[in-house]
């Protein structure tokens, strides 16, 4: 398959009542300087990070988020279940 399907993509593992819910929402308008901009600020030591991706994610599959996160934080995947919106389909396990 080669074309996106936000259901697909996005929403398979996400219960339907709230998969209904956030689809009759708009969309919020979103900013590129995530991706074209470095972080701004110094590094920050006192505040822990880690790296969390969903074991089902059709958006960036796991092996990406690895390799991403490991070469741009020098981290391990933290695997947690669920696709692309674990705090929809599994936020119990993302908290």
């Amino acid at each position: 398959r080669t074309d996106f399907d936000v259901v697909e993509d996005f929403f398979h593992d996400v219960p339907a009542a709230v998969r209904e819910e956030a689809l009759r929402m708009p969309e919020p308008e979103q900013s590129d300087t995530p991706f074209i901009e470095p972080w701004p600020l110094p590094a920050s030591t006192r505040v822990g990070t880690s790296g969390q991706s969903g074991s089902e994610d059709r958006l960036f599959p796991l092996e990406f988020q690895r390799r991403v996160v490991r070469e741009r934080l020098g981290l391990e995947v933290e695997v947690i279940p669920g696709g692309h919106l674990a705090a929809l389909s599994h936020p119990d396990e993302l908290a």
